[in-house]
């Protein structure tokens, strides 16, 4: 069952991946990687490592943050 889930997440993982590289707003590319940020995580904590799953989310939230903040400031500056 534990090998299902993992085997599901890093679908997800190899799918968003993707995604991120072809989604042309940016502002969706972020949300996305914002996502794959959080189920990286999850697959850590699946595979034991709940220092390296926490690592994940801080910093995946951090860059997201930074990311989107980025973002909307340039899309201001561009209007």
């Amino acid at each position: 069952m534990d090998n299902l889930f993992l085997f599901m997440f890093l679908t997800f993982l190899l799918v968003a991946s993707i995604s991120v590289c072809l989604i042309r707003k940016v502002l969706h590319a972020v949300i996305v990687f914002g996502i794959y940020s959080l189920v990286m995580s999850i697959v850590w904590l699946q595979l034991g490592s709940p220092d390296l799953a926490i690592t994940e989310a801080a910093a995946g939230i951090g860059m997201s943050i930074i990311m989107v903040a980025v973002v909307t400031k340039l899309g201001r500056e561009c209007q």
